[in-house]
């Protein structure tokens, strides 16, 4: 029969129970005050076990600490958190403990107290207990209290901060009556479960359960990779998060640098585990998201960025987002072998071209391959003008030529040019086409213009006029000031030889080469080259002339940029895209003998000049005796052995013979951009009194 615990201590002197049984905590912690009040020994099991106990006693174990324990008391002793202990061990053990305790209660040997909870009861229904009045059940309300558990892991894996690290905190943590509530008990170099313990008590032994259970990582990561992780990320007493952050560099987590510190960190066990960060911590709908999300590794995470994301994926993409995205993570990475495959795979897919923006020359060609697909009538698309700005320069057509149609000239033939290509009607034109009336001859500008000792020239060998809108174009885009432009007529026959400029060599900026090397040879010599291989190198030879006209205007006020002749590619492909060898404006010119070129020679003795030839006399060649040399109009040429693969010189087309003269100047210039030095050449020349070269 239950008995109140005030009844009971009525009678405490006299009836002393070995066994107490509570129904509840409140009912428990009242009956160890009035211990307590009672001046009695409080002995919890927690300060039984060994000092930072990491294995929990079995009850043989345990009984004999206790009786240690006990042996040290020569007064009443109440021990406590015997439900605490219970609740940790299995239903075997359980057994044992009560089998034990209860030769003790039936002994009576000590001055004993064992406080448990009333669901212990039945080991105590045997009829001698109640009637010895050994074993007393105090009334109260059963409490229905939170199911325990136990979460057991080893230090290696759980930071112990906070947490309890033995099974004495554990105890006295679950406290002297019914325990409660879920703890986590971290073990000193934990490697195997307990055996005899409870069901309550998990222990948690599979790195991949840990890493989620107590750092949310929730990943395909294999358990070597899991380990390095967590082990090191614990030896450095960091989270694992917060360790991989520390190693990867927290600068280099955006879609900018995550590619390439990715691709430098070592290929060890971490490595999946730096792609797990950058899952999480990369912008959802990033492209370099898109690249890590599935099937990534250390040794295809290069090409994958590069093409097979792309390619996998090209119609489905944010264009314009991802590539630019892409392209700024390619910067400075030596991704041009890909980015040639990635061309290859793709030359047919419109989608692909927004991509071709790394700045590689292998784009380049691309670009201007895919472009020469174009009829270009109503100018270069608006996004092949955002990925090459050097192409669009060359097919501006915002900047006038002046003179007669030379406009409509040019921009027409570059057209073609990049095309790759000739109609009839323009190789009819070419062939027509004579200098604009008034139009200055270059060595009369340059004289004028080089008057001044704060002005320099630069020549670039080979440059006609159709790169004047590159150059006023290019000039303007990187804030260049241009003072004044012409187009100037070179001499004939448009070839070096005839066209030495003479000038001081102190104002003489080092020649740029590469358009005329390029015409003769193609952009490598010796080798096969595509239209778009040449283009694109004659393109880029304009950095390097912006290069040396900024460092010029470093030491001079001004810095006149021209050449000494122009070239043609149309007349090249004109003639190898003859149907007839006989075709009108396209053909081999009836000649004796080997030329001295396939635009010109000397001309022939006592014969009169055809049609298809402009004449030039040469008072200074052959020792002072001069020469006449017959010049080739349009895009026919004469029979000398051997071909020209690229572009011609030396012949009478526009392209040939006109060239640009540009003033790029120091400060800004106060005149409209488009000034043109307009006066015909002998009013130029008189007015600075100057005899005409």
């Amino acid at each position: 029969m239950d008995i109140t615990v005030n009844d009971y201590f009525l009678t405490y002197n006299s009836i002393s129970a070995r066994v107490q049984l509570f129904p509840n905590n409140a009912e428990a912690a009242n009956l160890i005050n009035r211990h307590r009040d009672k001046h009695s020994q409080i002995l919890p099991i927690a300060d039984c076990l060994p000092d930072a106990a990491v294995r929990l006693p079995m009850p043989d174990e345990l009984w004999k600490r206790i009786d240690e324990k006990l042996d040290g008391y020569n007064t009443h002793v109440v021990v406590t958190g015997i439900d605490a202990y219970l609740s940790l061990i299995s239903e075997g053990d359980i057994e044992a403990f009560f089998v034990a305790l209860k030769g003790r209660v039936d002994a009576d040997i000590r001055n004993v107290t064992y406080l448990l909870s009333k669901r212990y009861c039945a080991h105590f229904s045997a009829p001698r207990y109640e009637e010895s009045r050994t074993v007393v059940s105090f009334s109260g309300e059963t409490e229905e209290i939170e199911p325990l558990l136990i979460e057991v892991v080893s230090d290696k894996w759980v930071k112990p901060d906070g947490k309890l690290t033995d099974y004495n905190s554990l105890l006295k943590r679950l406290g002297d009556a019914l325990p409660k509530g879920k703890h986590i008990l971290v073990i000193n170099d934990l490697k195997i479960r307990q055996a005899g313990l409870s069901s309550c008590v998990s222990f948690l032994l599979d790195v991949r359960l840990i890493a989620e259970r107590f750092h949310g990582i929730t990943s395909d990561l294999n358990n070597s990779t899991l380990e390095m992780w967590l082990e090191q990320a614990g030896s450095e007493e960091l989270s694992p998060a917060l360790y991989l952050e520390n190693k990867f560099g927290k600068a280099n987590i955006n879609t900018r640098l995550a590619l390439k510190r990715l691709c430098d960190m070592p290929d060890d066990e971490l490595w999946d585990a730096y792609v797990w960060l950058l899952r999480k911590q990369l912008p959802a709908g990033s492209y370099i998201s898109s690249v890590l999300a599935s099937g990534v590794t250390r040794s295809n995470l290069f090409r994958k960025y590069v093409i097979d994301e792309l390619t996998s994926k090209l119609h489905n993409l944010e264009t314009e987002k991802y590539a630019s995205e892409r392209a700024e993570a390619l910067a400075n990475l030596p991704a041009e072998p890909l980015i040639i495959d990635f061309i290859g795979q793709t030359r047919d897919v419109e989608a692909a071209a927004a991509f071709l923006n790394c700045g590689t020359k292998a784009e380049r060609m691309e670009i201007i391959r895919r472009v020469s697909k174009l009829d270009l009538v109503t100018g270069l698309p608006e996004l092949f003008q955002r990925l090459y700005p050097t192409l669009a320069d060359y097919l501006s057509t915002e900047y006038d030529y002046e003179y007669g149609n030379l406009t409509e000239y040019f921009k027409e033939y570059r057209r073609l040019k990049i095309r790759n290509t000739v109609t009839d009607l323009f190789a009819k034109r070419a062939y027509e086409a004579r200098l604009p009336d008034k139009c200055p001859v270059r060595e009369s500008l340059l004289l004028g213009l080089l008057k001044d000792s704060k002005t320099a020239l630069l020549i670039v060998d080979g440059m006609g006029a159709e790169y004047l809108p590159l150059l006023l174009s290019m000039a303007a885009r990187l804030g260049i000031s241009v003072e004044s432009y012409a187009i100037a007529a070179a001499r004939l026959p448009t070839s070096t030889d005839f066209n030495k400029i003479t000038v001081d060599p102190a104002r003489k900026l080092s020649t740029v080469r590469v358009l005329d090397t390029t015409a003769h040879e193609g952009a490598e010599k010796h080798e096969d080259n595509p239209n778009e291989r040449n283009i694109e190198k004659a393109l880029q030879a304009f950095d390097d002339v912006f290069n040396r006209i900024s460092e010029g205007l470093r030491k001079y006020e001004r810095v006149v940029v021209s050449a000494d002749h122009g070239s043609s590619r149309l007349a090249v492909i004109a003639y190898d895209q003859r149907v007839s060898h006989e075709e009108k404006y396209r053909r081999d010119l009836p000649w004796k003998g080997q030329p001295l070129d396939w635009r010109y020679s000397l001309a022939p003795v006592n014969r009169e000049m055809p049609q298809e030839f402009e004449q030039q006399y040469h008072p200074s060649r052959n020792n002072g005796e001069g020469e006449q040399y017959w010049v080739v109009r349009g895009y026919n040429r004469l029979p000398k052995q051997g071909g020209k693969l690229n572009e011609m010189h030396g012949g009478a087309t526009l392209e040939e013979r006109l060239v640009p003269v540009v003033v790029f100047s120091k400060s800004k210039s106060t005149l409209q951009q488009k000034q043109y030095i307009k006066e015909p050449v002998d009013q130029i020349v008189d007015r600075m009194g100057f005899d005409e070269i």
